[in-house]
């Protein structure tokens, strides 16, 4: 049967790591809060410099995360535009090699 003392420290730890998880979330909510703040200064930034573009890809995410793209077209689409970027980063590595090699020369 256990005792007395080992339910009492049991519930102290218990009650310690209840404290120390209730200090973390508030920290995390805290955290999330700003990041939400400083993503809808963003997002109003951009309204005022590019009011047509801003909006153009707001309406078009709303209706990816809505499911208006199919799985198929998505992933093809997904793929072109990371063969795309690779394509862009290697002409920009060979843009700077070229040009560290003219300087030496």
């Amino acid at each position: 049967m256990p005792s007395a003392i080992s339910d009492g420290s049991r519930i102290e730890r218990i009650h310690q790591k209840s404290q120390r998880v209730r200090r973390e979330v508030s920290g995390l909510t805290a955290e999330v809060e700003g990041a939400l703040g400083d993503l809808e200064r963003l997002a109003r930034d951009q309204l005022v410099r590019r009011p047509y573009a801003t909006l153009t890809a707001a309406s078009g995410l709303g209706y990816v995360l809505g499911g208006g793209v199919p799985v198929a077209l998505s992933r093809m689409l997904l793929g072109m535009g990371g063969r795309l970027a690779l394509v862009m980063l290697a002409q920009r590595l060979r843009d700077i090699v070229l040009s560290k090699e003219k300087e030496e020369e």
